[in-house]
């Protein structure tokens, strides 16, 4: 009898290690170099301004029992879904200082890091004209803030080389450089002291040749324009350009406190301003909200880039953030367009949609090619259609409203495709 049993267990501890070594994962540490990595892209949110002083703090002491956290409460899961969030930091972080900056000076509390730290908003840029509204002293405590706490930023330095030095951000094999120039305070540049990168064109051009020198991925960030303006200057479609043609991949942009128009130049996307992220400006529709813009980062290069809307409420937090839109250039006009995403998007298209809306028009994707047909039912809206053979435009149609037609018309692709594009007229 106990040779059986001594049997039975030598056989059981046989098949444990031959267990063992048949699935090599199994003995993996969570904490090993050697652990498996299933997904290996960067997902990279870029907003416009945040800024918590003024009415905003105000409204958090009053609404929310002074926890800042709230502002952003309802979409938590979805900004810590990102590797990096990337926003213009409106102010410095600092109980200290004194005022020198214009009757619009902000200074934001301390007590903002463990939201925005919650929040997952710690990559920003600092280049603008608000970082020095009180002084030296609080343009050092908010250096050594965000570096406290394990927080991300660039344009500014305590020297020109600091201050012009692109932040670099390393994941999964990709080096991602971000620099940062503002447009104002020329008088605060930083030289052999503390100060901005100031968009001085020498320098912008030799910083951004040196930074393509070094990383997989640059974006260039500007704080730049006119306020409440919704078309760019030609100033900032200048450098914007310029920075494209030195090796940048992406332009950034904000100050003007309103979305701006989207530009593809050089197959390169060019967001001139991405207007407010958290700001008291409740004065408009425009300044109330703002725009999003989603990068997924693979093999070192961008492989997806996306925009949503932000939307802010009367006690300025983020109340609502749009479906991702997809950026699409045709014919020389850049769109931004809806996604949809299954078989009863699909059949019901832009039915029942009337102007304005806060996209373009439409992309459907299809698993399979076959000649498609659109029509106007219910549909109140003019409709330029662009049939697509995988991402090539193969042919176009126009579809006008149901109110136009009065009976329902019908237009089918020449050739089978396996996308369709509903461009809103």
């Amino acid at each position: 009898m106990k040779k059986i049993i001594f049997i039975i267990l030598v056989v059981f501890f046989i098949s444990l290690i031959f267990l063992s070594k048949s699935n090599p994962q199994k003995n993996i540490s969570k904490n090993s170099s050697l652990t498996f990595q299933e997904n290996k892209k960067i997902k990279i949110l870029f907003g416009g301004d945040l800024m918590m002083d003024r009415r905003v703090k105000k409204s958090v002491k009053e609404n929310f029992e002074g926890n800042y956290l709230k502002l952003f409460e309802k979409y938590l899961n979805y900004f810590n879904n990102f590797d990096y969030v990337v926003l213009n930091l409106e102010g410095p972080v600092s109980n200290r200082g004194t005022k020198i900056g214009s009757k619009y000076s902000f200074r934001m509390e301390p007590e903002i890091i463990e939201a925005l730290k919650n929040a997952n908003l710690k990559v920003f840029n600092l280049a603008n004209n608000h970082i020095f509204d009180y002084g030296k002293e609080a343009f050092d405590d908010t250096l050594k803030i965000l570096k406290e706490n394990e927080f991300f930023f660039f344009g500014v330095g305590q020297d020109e080389i600091s201050a012009y030095a692109p932040l670099i951000l390393e994941k999964y094999g990709n080096k991602i450089g971000i620099l940062g120039f503002s447009q104002f305070l020329e008088h605060l540049k930083a030289k052999n002291s503390p100060g901005i990168a100031f968009l001085e064109e020498e320098i912008f051009e030799r910083k951004i040749k040196e930074a393509k020198r070094i990383v997989d991925i640059l974006i260039v960030v500007f704080h730049w324009g006119n306020e409440y303006e919704i078309e760019p200057t030609e100033n900032q479609k200048y450098f914007a350009h310029k920075a494209i043609d030195l090796g940048a991949d992406l332009v950034v942009g904000h100050h003007p406190h309103v979305v701006q128009k989207i530009e593809k130049y050089k197959e390169k996307l060019i967001f001139y301003s991405l207007g407010n992220f958290t700001f008291d400006q409740d004065f408009s529709e425009q300044t109330t909200k703002g725009g999003l813009v989603e990068l997924e980062i693979e093999d070192k290069r961008i492989k997806e880039i996306y925009f949503r809307w932000l939307y802010l409420n009367e006690k300025f937090q983020i109340e609502k953030i749009s479906d991702k839109l997809m950026i699409s250039e045709i014919e020389g006009n850049v769109y931004k367009l809806r996604i949809a995403k299954n078989p009863q998007e699909w059949e019901k298209g832009l039915m029942f949609v009337k102007k304005p809306l806060d996209y373009d028009g439409m992309i459907f994707i299809f698993p399979e090619k076959q000649i498609r047909y659109f029509w106007n039912k219910n549909t109140f809206v003019d409709l330029k259609l662009y049939w697509l053979d995988d991402k090539e435009i193969i042919g176009k149609d126009f579809l006008p409203s149901i109110e136009k037609t009065k009976i329902i018309l019908v237009v089918s692709s020449k050739k089978p495709v396996n996308g369709v594009i509903e461009i809103i007229k």
